[in-house]
């Protein structure tokens, strides 16, 4: 089984919108009986072979992925013209970079801890914090279209999304919904690339499928036995598979959940003003206009204004930190 089925399959607590669910189990389990996977990068964007052999020694799938994906975003920035010389990288410890170069952080399908194939906040994390660490970096820009995933780790995540002293520009097309609000929302300014684009989903859930009684049906009988002290063991789960969900929603969503709404609260001054039965609180997903005016983002921008207001920022942080430098060394 490859990572996505893996996650899946396990019942583990999804910050995902149902729709993400729906994608996710269809590319884990195609109904075909072939597994979609992910896309054929050395066909769809023309890489050698010996390139994509020497890159992967040292990276991940993923990470070839977006790399491809910036250099088509970077070939749309020059043929447009709107926006000034900048160096978008996703080589976060390059010394040798331009001043001022703004980091790339694509957060792209659905949302995993640690993957190899799929985004991977474990990575994010570590990339961050290069990034951070590089004089030649001025600015996260995370550019994202997710319905959300694995729960686990993201609240790891936002410690190191918070703890950045360079800004963050987050810029979302078609979707930025519940795990990847969860990391969109620490964006200094947040905007949707259209009007058609859906923000929110901000909840906990848990999601699978039972396949005892198929199993049943076809002869084949579960058998399955506990110490005398181990009455406890997988309880809280096997409650949830008969219907009797109180426990781990108490024990398990619902601490999730909190952590959820924590954050986004803490990052967002207009949520954080709402009471608790608010309906961007209680997973509810709007469009660009509603949005806006609930206080989940900023706007609407296109990519090169994005880009360009990301430059604006990176260069605000630069100058104060020398004039900070300046003003230490009188």
């Amino acid at each position: 089984m490859n990572e996505l089925q893996n996650l899946l399959a396990s019942g583990k607590p999804l910050f995902i919108t149902i729709d993400g669910f729906r994608q996710a189990m269809l590319a884990a389990f195609p109904l075909n009986g072939k597994e979609s996977g992910k896309p054929d990068v050395k066909a769809a964007c023309g890489v050698s072979q010996s390139e994509m052999e020497a890159y992967l020694k040292d990276h991940t799938l993923y990470q070839l992925e977006t790399r491809i994906a910036l250099e088509e975003l970077q070939k749309v920035l020059v043929q447009s013209g709107k926006t000034p010389t900048v160096t978008l990288t996703d080589e976060f410890d390059d010394e040798h970079l331009p001043d001022n170069s703004i980091a790339y952080h694509r957060v792209w399908g659905t949302v995993m801890a640690d993957s190899y194939r799929w985004f991977s906040s474990k990575q994010l994390a570590a990339d961050l914090q290069t990034a951070e660490a590089n004089p030649q970096i001025s600015c996260h820009f995370l550019h994202i279209n997710s319905p959300g995933g694995e729960a686990w780790y993201l609240d790891r995540l936002s410690e190191t999304l918070r703890s950045c002293q360079k800004p963050i520009l987050t810029f979302y097309e078609k979707m930025c919904c519940s795990a990847g609000y969860y990391i969109g929302c620490h964006g200094n300014r947040i905007y949707a690339l259209t009007d058609n684009d859906y923000v929110g989903c901000i909840g906990t859930m848990c999601s699978f499928y039972d396949f005892e009684p198929y199993f049943a049906k076809l002869g084949i009988k579960h058998v399955e036995a506990k110490a005398t002290g181990s009455d406890l063991k997988n309880k809280t789960f096997d409650d949830l598979r008969h219907g009797k969900d109180k426990k781990f929603v108490q024990d398990i969503l619902d601490p999730l959940n909190a952590q959820f709404l924590t954050e986004v609260r803490g990052q967002r001054a207009q949520l954080s003003e709402l009471p608790d039965d608010a309906p961007v609180l209680r997973g509810e997903t709007f469009y660009t206009p509603q949005a806006i005016e609930t206080g989940l983002i900023d706007g609407s921008r296109t990519m090169a204004e994005a880009v360009a207001e990301a430059i604006t920022m990176g260069n605000e942080y630069s100058n104060a930190n020398k004039l900070k430098t300046a003003i230490y060394n009188i």
